[in-house]
Order: C-alpha cells, then structure tokens, then sequence
C-alpha cells in the first residue's frame, strides 16, 4: 500500500488506462506534458505494462492493487520504484492533485 509520503502530488495524475501496445503513441504526449510532481497512474489495461521500458522517463508510478491481483501478479514482481496503490488513495490523489488527465 501507497502513503501519500511516498508520492509528492503537486501538478497532474495522469491516469493511463491504455493497452502498453499503444503506449509508443501515447508516450510523446505524455512527455511533453510532464512536470516534476505529476504521477502515473497505470489502470486497466495500463496495469499490463507495469513493468515496460517505456515508463522508465518518470519519476513517479504507481499501479492498483487490484488490476495487479486480476493480473496475478505478486507485489514482489513489481518493480521497486513503482508504488502500489489501493483504490483510497486513489480517491485521495484525484483531491490533492491540481488535474487528472486520463490517457487511453
């Protein structure tokens, strides 16, 4: 489980719901929107690629828990830096933040 001590939310959630097989379109968009403080947020189809080169480029991650357990994946398997969340701090992180941007 995610604290929000662990993620610094500031500017934009960026919450990527898309299939990793379109991300390589998705990506520049992403980036030339990106500031210091925004977060990924991998959902859906998005969890698949928790683990893709591609979200190297950020800084903050994060992937739902129950995406992950739908996807049997361990939380051993996911990558250190990337934080998983539940859906509280979800709810959370759509309050603090200043936008949501849902990419699909």
């Amino acid at each position: 489980m995610v604290t929000m001590t662990a993620i610094e939310p500031q500017n934009t959630l960026h919450l990527l719901t898309s299939a990793p097989r379109i991300w390589s379109t998705l990506m520049p968009e992403i980036l030339a929107v990106w500031q210091e403080g925004d977060l990924i947020f991998l959902l859906a189809e998005g969890a698949q690629g928790f683990n893709a080169k591609a979200l190297d480029q950020f800084t903050q991650i994060a992937v739902l828990d129950s995406d992950l357990a739908r996807l049997e994946v361990v939380n051993d398997e996911v990558p250190i830096h990337i934080k998983i969340a539940t859906i509280a701090d979800w709810a959370t992180w759509t309050v603090h933040y200043q936008r949501t941007v849902t990419w699909r």
